[in-house]
């Protein structure tokens, strides 16, 4: 066994684990696989945080397994590309389905959040006559995990996490030398208890996990280290980091990622962006405003997740947060920080949801003003309160008309907010290479894609450029050519 290819499905947090366990492959001296058909070792990281999502995961492990169950038939001939390499499935589909997991033909593994995932998988490639790695890296092994954490507990808590573990992902390596050139995520936190009434994650992830400040920062420097000029922190519930719930009328410390913010950006040389995936009304305290307003690192973006504009809803939902909750958090952020880009997730057509709960929903999508929405009609997760509420269910049609509705107020005001950027210069970090012209692409700090022209720009650039026309899909700018971008690429030549 010497190659690998690992297919990701779901969030952020799934993207960053992928990593993890690439990590780790290359520490066994595995070289990863341009094609996933050729690898001698396949592993899906998958989600299950919808019934779609579910869906997708299980279509997902059935293509990567279907050259080596077509190896198997008696009739296949001689063994095809790919058909005789190890299959591992994890992540969270894996973990709310692991009996239909483990009966899929052609999977050799299983591995679940309830298990240690490095532990297992180091396991798995022990048995498979892989070698081990070179030396003992502690250094790469995050510390923390439950198990860990139990002897600082007290003797009630501690039986309660010895009882459910829930490992999981903790103990696999530090990341450092291996994502895109610019962006990287950096898991700080793991696993919630909230239990909004349609969502499966607090079944699958259920103890709270926080990574130590040290490591943090020890990671952040390797990202940077290796090129990456931007730094997206991420989590199952980013507003629990420090704490032992996510349940707010449980919490009795103060946040601590006011504390990590000073840390990241005071500690971490070279760090040009950092961005919080996302933000609920209870996490922008005046510590955090101040902390944010302190660096220039801190991006003007903020995700900020309604999900419903109405009260009846989110109580339904089991939201943590009021309507009048939200709208003070869009009044404090727009005070607090200059022409801030919003984004948000918002789910349509929850069970019962009227025209008027719609209509309250769109009211806040206007005051907002947010620059990209990420709705999704509502889909019934099995083993959720949800799921059970049949007969309150909203039909397909008005779901879609409402979907559609929101589609455009998002592409209005993403519009609209690009073109006040007009004639302004502003930077942004080069993400891609298309395979057209000299045609590139960037990201600046309030989120939005920019497109200019540069035969000479590279993944990873950061460059200073204006922007000199907006169409309703897209911006386009001219990249200066002031001192910075000469010195820049005297450097290259050179």
């Amino acid at each position: 066994m010497r190659t690998f290819a690992i297919q990701t499905l779901g969030c952020k947090v799934n993207q960053y684990e992928s990593e993890q366990i690439a990590q780790l492959l290359r520490d066994r001296g595995l070289t990863e696989s341009p094609t996933a058909n050729d690898a001698d070792l396949r592993i899906i990281n998958t989600c299950s945080v919808t019934t779609e999502a579910a869906s997708k995961s299980r279509q997902s492990v059935r293509r990567s397994t279907r050259l080596k169950v077509l190896s198997q038939e008696p009739q296949a001939g001689p063994l095809r590309s790919g058909s005789n390499g190890k299959v591992i499935v994890t992540g969270c589909w894996a973990t709310s389905n692991t009996a239909e997991a483990k009966t899929l033909p052609g999977v050799d593994a299983v591995l679940t959040h309830h298990l240690d995932v490095a532990a297992e998988l180091n396991q798995l490639l022990d048995r498979w006559n892989l070698p081990k790695p070179l030396g003992n890296d502690l250094s790469m092994i995050q510390a923390g995990t439950p198990a860990v954490q139990a002897s600082k507990l007290n003797p009630l808590e501690a039986r309660k996490v010895k009882k459910n573990p829930a490992i999981g992902t903790h103990a696999l390596p530090l990341l450092g030398d291996h994502q895109s050139n610019q962006r990287a995520y950096l898991k700080i936190q793991d696993g919630c208890d909230a239990h909004c009434t349609y969502c499966i994650i607090p079944s699958l992830r259920p103890s709270l996990w926080s990574k130590p400040i040290s490591q943090v920062i020890e990671e952040a420097n390797r990202l940077v280290a290796t090129g990456h000029k931007e730094i997206i922190l991420t989590g199952i519930f980013l507003s629990a980091y420090g704490q032992k719930t996510a349940l707010r009328r449980r919490q009795s410390e103060p946040s601590s990622l006011p504390m990590l913010i000073e840390a990241l950006c005071t500690r971490v040389p070279n760090l040009v962006r950092l961005r919080l995936s996302s933000l609920e009304p209870g996490d922008l305290t005046p510590d955090l405003i101040s902390a944010m307003k302190s660096h220039p690192q801190i991006v003007p973006h903020f995700h900020l997740p309604l999900q419903s504009g109405s009260d009846k809803i989110l109580h339904r939902m089991n939201r943590q947060y009021t309507r009048s909750d939200f709208l003070r958090m869009i009044d404090e952020v727009k005070t607090a920080f200059d022409r801030q880009a919003l984004t948000t997730d918002i789910i349509v057509a929850f069970p019962g949801e009227t025209d008027n709960d719609f209509d309250q929903t769109l009211d806040i999508v206007n005051r907002a003003k947010f620059i990209h929405i990420h709705a999704f009609p509502f889909s019934p997760r099995p083993k959720t309160a949800a799921a059970r509420w049949t007969d309150d269910f909203i039909d397909n049609k008005i779901a879609n008309q409402r979907m559609n509705h929101l589609a455009a107020c998002g592409l209005a005001h993403n519009h609209e907010f690009r073109q006040s950027f007009l004639n302004e210069t502003v930077q942004i970090l080069v993400e891609r290479q298309n395979n057209f012209d000299t045609l590139r692409h960037g990201r600046c700090e309030r989120y939005f894609d920019i497109y200019f022209e540069d035969a000479s720009a590279n993944a990873g650039d950061a460059l200073q450029v204006t922007i000199d026309r907006v169409t309703p899909y897209r911006t386009f700018a001219r990249v200066n050519t002031g001192p910075e971008t000469k010195r820049r690429r005297d450097a290259e030549t050179k």
